[in-house]
């Protein structure tokens, strides 16, 4: 399909942008768990910028143009996992009302949750970009 080259740029955004939360935005948060300090969603500094839209995107596109089901698999857990981080742990971080130990402990619950979208994101990359530059299999036939 004619969008497939687009899979792994726009993954690669999304990627780029957790990688960002993971050694910038996380280790200062728990370095100064600051309750309230998170900045705004749409501020400058912010990662949405990152991948939004492009994750949404690339992952509509990955299942539109049948990218290989362990790229999938990846980029299912992926997304189920950041949805329950930005639902559950963010708002956390944007509580003036909470402690600092709030604050560190749902830090470290983003920094090992993340961690593992980072690592499904990068090998659903891998597999899909691998996918992409195997010969098809008719080539391969008329080879031998």
């Amino acid at each position: 399909m004619r969008f497939s080259r687009l899979v792994v740029p726009l993954l690669c955004m999304w990627l780029f942008g957790n990688l960002y939360e993971q050694v910038v935005w996380n280790p200062q948060l728990l370095a100064d768990p600051r309750p309230g300090s998170l900045v705004g969603v749409f501020a400058a500094g912010s990662p949405v910028y990152y991948y939004l839209p492009w994750g949404p995107l690339g992952v509509a596109l990955a299942f539109a143009t049948r990218a290989p089901r362990p790229a999938l698999a990846c980029l299912v857990i992926s997304v189920a996992l950041k949805v329950v981080l930005i639902t559950q742990v963010n708002p956390v971080f944007r509580d003036p009302a909470v402690t600092r130990e709030v604050v560190h402990h749902n830090a470290v619950l983003w920094a090992f949750g993340n961690a593992v979208v980072v690592v499904a994101m990068a090998a659903a990359i891998l597999l899909i970009q691998r996918d992409r530059l195997r010969p098809p299999p008719q080539a391969l036939a008329h080879s031998g």
